[in-house]
Protein backbone atom coordinates (compact mmCIF):
# COMPACT_ATOMS: atom_id res chain seq x y z
CA UNK A 1 0.00 0.00 0.00
CA UNK A 2 2.80 2.45 0.81
CA UNK A 3 4.01 2.40 -2.79
CA UNK A 4 1.13 4.74 -3.61
CA UNK A 5 2.22 8.35 -3.87
CA UNK A 6 0.42 11.07 -1.92
CA UNK A 7 0.56 14.67 -3.14
CA UNK A 8 0.36 17.37 -0.48
CA UNK A 9 0.01 21.01 -1.54
CA UNK A 10 0.92 23.84 0.84
CA UNK A 11 -0.15 27.29 -0.44
CA UNK A 12 2.13 29.67 1.47
CA UNK A 13 1.29 33.30 2.07
CA UNK A 14 2.74 35.55 4.80
CA UNK A 15 3.00 32.87 7.48
CA UNK A 16 6.70 33.12 8.29
CA UNK A 17 6.04 32.12 11.91
CA UNK A 18 4.30 28.89 10.97
CA UNK A 19 5.18 27.69 7.47
CA UNK A 20 8.30 25.70 8.37
CA UNK A 21 6.34 23.77 10.98
CA UNK A 22 3.76 22.96 8.30
CA UNK A 23 6.43 21.64 5.92
CA UNK A 24 8.19 19.63 8.63
CA UNK A 25 4.91 18.03 9.68
CA UNK A 26 4.68 16.54 6.19
CA UNK A 27 8.31 15.52 5.90
CA UNK A 28 8.10 13.74 9.26
CA UNK A 29 5.09 11.60 8.32
CA UNK A 30 5.45 7.81 8.47
CA UNK A 31 4.50 7.63 4.78
CA UNK A 32 7.61 7.69 2.62
CA UNK A 33 6.20 8.18 -0.87
CA UNK A 34 5.20 11.84 -0.62
CA UNK A 35 5.00 14.45 -3.37
CA UNK A 36 5.11 17.66 -1.34
CA UNK A 37 4.52 20.87 -3.29
CA UNK A 38 5.03 24.21 -1.55
CA UNK A 39 3.91 27.26 -3.52
CA UNK A 40 4.68 30.67 -2.08
CA UNK A 41 2.04 33.03 -3.41
CA UNK A 42 3.99 36.28 -3.39
CA UNK A 43 4.53 36.56 0.37
CA UNK A 44 5.78 39.94 1.55
CA UNK A 45 7.31 38.62 4.78
CA UNK A 46 10.31 36.28 5.14
CA UNK A 47 8.41 33.13 4.08
CA UNK A 48 10.09 32.79 0.63
CA UNK A 49 13.58 33.09 2.11
CA UNK A 50 12.85 30.63 4.91
CA UNK A 51 11.39 28.09 2.49
CA UNK A 52 14.21 28.52 -0.03
CA UNK A 53 16.76 27.96 2.74
CA UNK A 54 14.97 24.81 3.98
CA UNK A 55 14.72 23.51 0.41
CA UNK A 56 18.42 24.11 -0.13
CA UNK A 57 19.48 22.51 3.16
CA UNK A 58 17.06 19.62 3.41
CA UNK A 59 15.08 19.18 0.22
CA UNK A 60 12.27 16.66 0.13
CA UNK A 61 9.75 18.93 -1.58
CA UNK A 62 9.12 20.96 -4.69
CA UNK A 63 9.30 24.69 -4.05
CA UNK A 64 7.71 27.34 -6.26
CA UNK A 65 7.96 31.05 -5.47
CA UNK A 66 6.14 33.53 -7.68
CA UNK A 67 4.05 36.74 -7.62
CA UNK A 68 0.70 36.76 -5.85
CA UNK A 69 -2.24 35.16 -7.68
CA UNK A 70 -4.58 34.39 -4.80
CA UNK A 71 -5.41 31.28 -2.80
CA UNK A 72 -7.76 29.56 -5.23
CA UNK A 73 -5.41 29.89 -8.19
CA UNK A 74 -2.56 28.64 -6.02
CA UNK A 75 -4.28 25.45 -4.87
CA UNK A 76 -5.50 24.87 -8.43
CA UNK A 77 -1.92 25.14 -9.66
CA UNK A 78 -0.87 22.59 -7.06
CA UNK A 79 -3.59 20.15 -8.10
CA UNK A 80 -2.58 20.50 -11.76
CA UNK A 81 1.03 19.46 -11.11
CA UNK A 82 0.34 16.87 -8.40
CA UNK A 83 1.90 13.48 -9.23
CA UNK A 84 0.33 11.39 -6.49
CA UNK A 85 -2.60 9.00 -6.71
CA UNK A 86 -4.04 10.69 -3.62
CA UNK A 87 -4.27 14.45 -2.99
CA UNK A 88 -4.64 16.68 0.06
CA UNK A 89 -4.03 20.25 1.23
CA UNK A 90 -2.22 21.81 4.17
CA UNK A 91 -2.51 25.50 5.03
CA UNK A 92 0.81 27.21 5.71
CA UNK A 93 -0.23 28.19 9.24
CA UNK A 94 -1.43 24.69 10.24
CA UNK A 95 0.21 21.27 10.49
CA UNK A 96 -0.49 17.55 10.20
CA UNK A 97 -0.67 15.25 13.17
CA UNK A 98 1.62 12.16 13.15
CA UNK A 99 0.11 9.42 10.99
CA UNK A 100 -2.18 11.89 9.21
CA UNK A 101 -1.34 10.66 5.71
CA UNK A 102 -1.14 6.94 6.45
CA UNK A 103 -4.49 6.81 8.26
CA UNK A 104 -6.34 8.49 5.41
CA UNK A 105 -4.51 6.60 2.67
CA UNK A 106 -5.26 3.29 4.43
CA UNK A 107 -8.97 4.09 4.29
CA UNK A 108 -8.86 4.85 0.57
CA UNK A 109 -6.83 1.72 -0.14
CA UNK A 110 -9.24 -0.46 1.84
CA UNK A 111 -12.30 0.96 0.03
CA UNK A 112 -11.60 1.18 -3.71
CA UNK A 113 -15.07 2.55 -4.41
CA UNK A 114 -14.47 5.49 -2.07
CA UNK A 115 -13.57 8.74 -3.86
CA UNK A 116 -12.43 10.63 -0.76
CA UNK A 117 -12.07 10.46 3.00
CA UNK A 118 -12.31 13.09 5.71
CA UNK A 119 -10.65 13.00 9.10
CA UNK A 120 -11.11 15.18 12.14
CA UNK A 121 -9.05 18.21 13.21
CA UNK A 122 -7.92 19.73 16.48
CA UNK A 123 -8.14 23.47 17.05
CA UNK A 124 -5.00 25.45 17.87
CA UNK A 125 -5.01 28.58 19.97
CA UNK A 126 -1.66 30.27 19.43
CA UNK A 127 0.74 27.34 19.67
CA UNK A 128 -1.40 25.25 22.01
CA UNK A 129 -3.61 22.35 20.93
CA UNK A 130 -6.95 22.91 22.64
CA UNK A 131 -8.29 19.40 22.21
CA UNK A 132 -11.48 20.84 20.71
CA UNK A 133 -12.58 18.87 17.64
CA UNK A 134 -13.67 20.50 14.39
CA UNK A 135 -16.03 17.72 13.34
CA UNK A 136 -19.07 18.61 15.43
CA UNK A 137 -22.31 16.59 15.56
CA UNK A 138 -23.86 18.44 12.60
CA UNK A 139 -20.91 17.60 10.36
CA UNK A 140 -20.68 14.00 11.52
CA UNK A 141 -24.35 13.43 10.69
CA UNK A 142 -23.60 14.08 7.03
CA UNK A 143 -21.84 10.71 6.82
CA UNK A 144 -24.87 8.92 8.29
CA UNK A 145 -27.50 10.44 5.99
CA UNK A 146 -28.87 8.63 2.96
CA UNK A 147 -28.98 12.02 1.21
CA UNK A 148 -26.79 14.75 2.74
CA UNK A 149 -27.01 17.00 -0.35
CA UNK A 150 -29.66 19.34 1.16
CA UNK A 151 -27.40 19.93 4.16
CA UNK A 152 -24.45 20.74 1.89
CA UNK A 153 -26.67 23.19 -0.02
CA UNK A 154 -27.78 24.82 3.24
CA UNK A 155 -24.16 25.54 4.04
CA UNK A 156 -23.05 22.71 6.31
CA UNK A 157 -19.45 22.35 5.18
CA UNK A 158 -16.67 19.91 5.92
CA UNK A 159 -13.07 20.98 6.71
CA UNK A 160 -11.38 20.54 3.33
CA UNK A 161 -7.93 20.34 4.89
CA UNK A 162 -8.84 17.03 6.53
CA UNK A 163 -9.79 15.66 3.10
CA UNK A 164 -7.79 13.17 1.09
CA UNK A 165 -9.17 12.44 -2.37
CA UNK A 166 -8.26 10.36 -5.38
CA UNK A 167 -6.40 12.87 -7.52
CA UNK A 168 -7.88 11.79 -10.86
CA UNK A 169 -11.45 12.05 -9.57
CA UNK A 170 -10.79 15.39 -7.89
CA UNK A 171 -9.65 16.71 -11.26
CA UNK A 172 -12.64 15.16 -13.04
CA UNK A 173 -15.15 17.00 -10.85
CA UNK A 174 -13.43 20.30 -11.56
CA UNK A 175 -11.02 20.70 -8.67
CA UNK A 176 -10.84 24.33 -7.58
CA UNK A 177 -12.87 27.01 -9.35
CA UNK A 178 -10.92 30.18 -10.20
CA UNK A 179 -14.09 32.25 -10.22
CA UNK A 180 -13.93 32.30 -6.44
CA UNK A 181 -11.72 34.93 -4.84
CA UNK A 182 -11.17 33.20 -1.54
CA UNK A 183 -13.29 30.13 -0.77
CA UNK A 184 -11.33 27.16 -2.11
CA UNK A 185 -13.54 24.76 -0.14
CA UNK A 186 -16.93 25.67 -1.63
CA UNK A 187 -17.23 23.16 -4.48
CA UNK A 188 -15.13 20.06 -3.80
CA UNK A 189 -17.01 18.36 -0.98
CA UNK A 190 -20.39 18.33 -2.73
CA UNK A 191 -18.99 17.61 -6.18
CA UNK A 192 -16.95 14.71 -4.81
CA UNK A 193 -20.03 13.36 -3.03
CA UNK A 194 -21.89 13.39 -6.35
CA UNK A 195 -19.01 11.39 -7.86
CA UNK A 196 -19.05 8.53 -5.33
CA UNK A 197 -18.91 7.44 -1.68
CA UNK A 198 -17.04 9.53 0.87
CA UNK A 199 -15.93 8.12 4.21
CA UNK A 200 -15.01 9.57 7.57
CA UNK A 201 -12.33 8.35 9.96
CA UNK A 202 -12.75 9.50 13.54
CA UNK A 203 -9.12 10.48 14.03
CA UNK A 204 -7.49 13.92 14.34
CA UNK A 205 -5.39 14.20 11.19
CA UNK A 206 -4.92 17.96 11.24
CA UNK A 207 -4.20 20.86 13.60
CA UNK A 208 -6.16 23.98 12.59
CA UNK A 209 -4.97 27.36 13.79
CA UNK A 210 -7.49 30.07 14.56
CA UNK A 211 -6.13 33.61 14.73
CA UNK A 212 -7.07 37.16 13.79
CA UNK A 213 -5.35 37.01 10.38
CA UNK A 214 -7.42 34.09 9.06
CA UNK A 215 -8.84 35.20 5.73
CA UNK A 216 -12.35 34.09 6.70
CA UNK A 217 -12.26 36.54 9.63
CA UNK A 218 -10.69 39.52 7.90
CA UNK A 219 -12.65 39.26 4.61
CA UNK A 220 -16.14 37.86 5.37
CA UNK A 221 -17.72 39.88 2.54
CA UNK A 222 -15.52 38.09 0.00
CA UNK A 223 -17.00 34.79 1.13
CA UNK A 224 -20.50 36.20 0.56
CA UNK A 225 -19.68 37.09 -3.04
CA UNK A 226 -18.14 33.67 -3.60
CA UNK A 227 -21.25 31.96 -2.22
CA UNK A 228 -23.43 33.85 -4.69
CA UNK A 229 -21.23 32.48 -7.48
CA UNK A 230 -21.44 29.02 -5.94
CA UNK A 231 -25.25 28.84 -5.99
CA UNK A 232 -25.40 30.32 -9.48
CA UNK A 233 -23.03 27.58 -10.57
CA UNK A 234 -25.17 24.90 -8.92
CA UNK A 235 -28.22 26.14 -10.83
CA UNK A 236 -26.56 26.47 -14.24
CA UNK A 237 -23.75 23.93 -14.39
CA UNK A 238 -24.46 20.90 -12.18
CA UNK A 239 -27.34 18.89 -13.73
CA UNK A 240 -27.34 16.33 -10.92
CA UNK A 241 -28.56 19.06 -8.57
CA UNK A 242 -31.74 19.75 -10.59
CA UNK A 243 -33.99 18.03 -7.97
CA UNK A 244 -32.79 20.57 -5.42
CA UNK A 245 -33.42 23.67 -7.52
CA UNK A 246 -35.90 25.35 -5.15
CA UNK A 247 -33.57 24.97 -2.19
CA UNK A 248 -30.60 26.30 -4.21
CA UNK A 249 -32.61 29.32 -5.36
CA UNK A 250 -33.63 30.05 -1.77
CA UNK A 251 -30.00 29.93 -0.65
CA UNK A 252 -28.98 32.11 -3.59
CA UNK A 253 -31.52 34.80 -2.65
CA UNK A 254 -30.27 34.67 0.93
CA UNK A 255 -26.64 35.17 -0.14
CA UNK A 256 -27.63 37.98 -2.50
CA UNK A 257 -29.32 39.71 0.44
CA UNK A 258 -26.28 39.33 2.70
CA UNK A 259 -24.03 40.69 -0.05
CA UNK A 260 -26.42 43.55 -0.77
CA UNK A 261 -26.46 44.59 2.88
CA UNK A 262 -22.69 44.65 2.96
CA UNK A 263 -22.34 46.61 -0.28
CA UNK A 264 -24.86 49.32 0.65
CA UNK A 265 -23.14 49.81 4.01
CA UNK A 266 -19.65 49.86 2.54
CA UNK A 267 -17.86 53.14 1.92
CA UNK A 268 -16.11 51.71 -1.16
CA UNK A 269 -17.78 48.56 -2.53
CA UNK A 270 -15.66 46.79 -5.13
CA UNK A 271 -16.64 46.86 -8.79
CA UNK A 272 -16.49 43.05 -9.00
CA UNK A 273 -18.79 42.54 -6.02
CA UNK A 274 -21.25 45.08 -7.43
CA UNK A 275 -21.22 43.24 -10.76
CA UNK A 276 -21.93 39.96 -8.97
CA UNK A 277 -24.75 41.52 -6.97
CA UNK A 278 -26.37 42.90 -10.15
CA UNK A 279 -27.63 39.37 -10.81
CA UNK A 280 -30.03 39.79 -7.89
CA UNK A 281 -32.41 41.65 -10.23
CA UNK A 282 -33.77 38.26 -11.30
CA UNK A 283 -35.09 37.59 -7.79
CA UNK A 284 -36.43 41.01 -6.80
CA UNK A 285 -40.03 39.92 -7.33
CA UNK A 286 -39.50 37.31 -4.62
CA UNK A 287 -37.74 39.63 -2.16
CA UNK A 288 -38.32 43.37 -2.44
CA UNK A 289 -35.31 44.02 -0.19
CA UNK A 290 -33.05 43.02 -3.06
CA UNK A 291 -34.55 45.77 -5.22
CA UNK A 292 -34.01 48.29 -2.45
CA UNK A 293 -30.30 47.40 -2.23
CA UNK A 294 -29.93 47.48 -6.03
CA UNK A 295 -31.49 50.94 -6.24
CA UNK A 296 -29.44 52.26 -3.36
CA UNK A 297 -26.24 51.05 -5.01
CA UNK A 298 -27.34 52.53 -8.31
CA UNK A 299 -27.79 56.03 -6.84
CA UNK A 300 -25.16 55.84 -4.13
Amino acid sequence: MKNQKISVVIPSYNHQDYVLQAVESVLQQDWRNIDLIVIDDGSTDQSPELLADLHRRQGGFRFISRPNRGLVKTVKEGLAIAQGEFFCLLASDDYFTPGSLSSRAACLAAHPDCVAVFGDALLLSGGTVSGERVMDAKRRRLFEMADPIPEFIKGVNLPIHTLMARTAIFRQVGGFDERYQYCEDLDPQLLLYLAGPIRFIDLPVYCLRRHTTNSSRTNPHVARADKVLLYRKYLAEVPKLAPYRKLIEYQLRRQYLLLGRYLTQSAAPSVLEKEIFAGAIKYCWQDIRLLWHLLRLRFQ
